[in-house]
């Protein structure tokens, strides 16, 4: 947007990813999760594809959340992974029902070359409008944050937290342990 040149709304530019986007929710809204994952932003190569957090456009090709999202079929264009959503997914597989995911910042923040970055506080501020709007769709949901900067945003603004998961981008091994022993121990 013009306010924020150094932030991405792939979803002002695509009706693909909006759709998306819609229909998560609405599958989720049937579903009434127990659990809401809140991670920092969306990544380039994950949400900015497919407008749905913590997803990548090869999951969606290879109809990995229809297992979780019976009869509702998402887009995508292209075909490519993103190793946080895989881990992510290869975790979330295990559970009965999926948990709600979004981000602290619901849009892309990103460094002159199109990269990620980490989002301002004045654009984690911004964020809480739709993450407070998101939490009140699903009354009674347990949050997990996932991250270092997820986790801070939830204390920050007295999001209660029912626990915490390390980022799996450099740690998938320490995220699918504290996962196992979060939800299975």
């Amino acid at each position: 947007s013009q306010d924020l040149p150094e932030v991405g709304n792939f979803y002002a530019d695509s009706d693909m990813r909006k759709l998306n986007l819609v229909k998560y929710f609405n599958a989720l809204f049937w579903i009434k999760p127990d659990w809401m994952f809140i991670g920092e932003a969306p990544g380039v190569h994950g949400c900015v594809k497919t407008g749905i957090p913590f997803t990548s456009e090869r999951l969606i090709r290879e109809r990995r959340l229809e297992r979780h999202f019976p009869g509702t079929r998402f887009v995508v264009e292209g075909n490519k992974s993103e190793a946080s959503a895989t881990v992510i997914w290869g975790a979330v597989d295990r559970l009965s029902k999926p948990p709600v995911m979004w981000n602290a910042f619901p849009l892309h923040p990103r460094k002159k070359d199109g990269s990620n970055r980490t989002p301002t506080s004045t654009e984690l501020e911004m964020g809480l409008y739709a993450l407070s709007a998101v939490m009140d769709l699903f009354p009674g949901v347990k949050v997990i944050s996932v991250g270092k900067k997820a986790e801070k945003v939830c204390k920050k603004i007295g999001v209660q937290t029912a626990g915490h998961l390390i980022h799996p981008s450099y740690h998938a091994k320490e995220f699918r342990e504290q996962f196992k022993t979060h939800f299975f121990n």
